[in-house]
């Protein structure tokens, strides 16, 4: 609509602007959890690999260095699988706690939205009271020079 500015519009920009920033941050959190899941796959696919290479080495011939080695491969792959899990867990709180200021955010830009939509329709009436009266008035000229002559 020509004419009609909102007096909230850069207020609604900035909450929509940080509605955005909050949405990207929740993404690059979701992208680091999927990450370290991956990792934590690959380590127990190595745990796994380690049992495997060990029984066919038990099989065909093993020294003492390499069978002392395998339980702290085993217990080091373990540990930084827990570690990885604990740093998922920590990266979930965040996305929990980004999802609850998203919610907040939503409700803010929701509010002004709704804010602008009322003051459009208003502003949208009145033009259209106004063009209404001038359609008027130019009707009322029309009869006058029509039925002065």
């Amino acid at each position: 609509m020509k004419g009609y500015k909102f007096k909230l519009e850069a207020l609604l920009k900035i909450r929509k602007l940080k509605e955005e920033q909050c949405k990207m941050s929740i993404g690059k959190l979701q992208v680091q959890i999927t990450q370290l899941k991956n990792e934590i796959s690959v380590h127990q696919a190595g745990i796994e690999t380690a049992y495997t290479n060990q029984e066919s080495e038990l099989k065909s011939g093993l020294n003492g260095l390499e069978a002392r080695f395998h339980p702290y491969f085993v217990s080091g792959k373990r540990a930084h699988i827990k570690q990885l899990n604990d740093e998922i867990n920590y990266l979930t709180k965040e996305v929990n706690q980004k999802f609850e200021e998203l919610k907040h955010l939503r409700a803010d830009v929701k509010v002004i939205d709704e804010m602008k939509d009322k003051d459009m329709l208003v502003y949208k009436k009145k033009v259209e009271k106004k063009m209404n009266e001038e359609i008027e008035e130019q009707n009322q000229n029309w009869r006058q020079v029509v039925m002065g002559k």
